[in-house]
């Protein structure tokens, strides 16, 4: 038996790519937008600011006060989480092991999908140094609610369709 023939179909493999990028990308922007809320930024500013400079990356400085920018942002948060995600299941496809270890696995993920943003972010010009504080909580939210979730939904997913089999 291949490897790929022992992560389930495709379709099943589609749909734990995708229920994991939407939860994963879930817990990863609640996480984000409960820091500055805790610290007493409105909702409102916190959404903004975290959804209107991710469109920023891609939209530029047209993001700056442009009402469509947290909209847009969230589209793309949401989309590069679903393809995070298919791109772990396509991992787990061509390295079955990571379906035994979901907590290792996932938080390994999470700090490769940290670094790679981290990357994309330099390459579009969009890159800031972060402080102490900020590179913690960005390692947590990559970590433990990106990646660490994504694993354990696929690892379910396609252990209990193997199973079936």
């Amino acid at each position: 038996m291949r490897a790929v023939d022992k992560a389930g179909s495709l379709q099943q493999q589609l749909v734990a790519g995708l229920a994991a990028g939407i939860a994963g990308g879930l817990l990863f922007a609640l996480f984000m937008l409960g820091e500055p809320i805790a610290f007493g930024k409105p909702a409102g500013d916190a959404v903004g600011g975290m959804f209107g400079g991710i469109a920023a990356t891609v939209m530029g400085p047209a993001a700056q006060g442009n009402p469509a920018a947290p909209s847009i942002g969230i589209a793309l948060h949401f989309a590069v989480a679903i393809f995070w995600a298919l791109g772990y299941v396509y991992l787990v496809r061509t390295q079955p092991q990571l379906l035994r270890r979901p907590w290792l696995s996932g938080i390994a993920f999470g700090l490769v999908v940290y670094v790679f943003m981290q990357i994309i972010l330099i390459t579009a010009g969009a890159y800031h140094r972060p402080g102490p504080v900020a590179l913690l909580t960005n390692l947590v939210a990559h970590t433990l609610f990106f990646g660490l979730p994504v694993a354990l939904i696929v690892a379910r997913s396609l252990d209990r369709t193997i199973s079936r089999a």
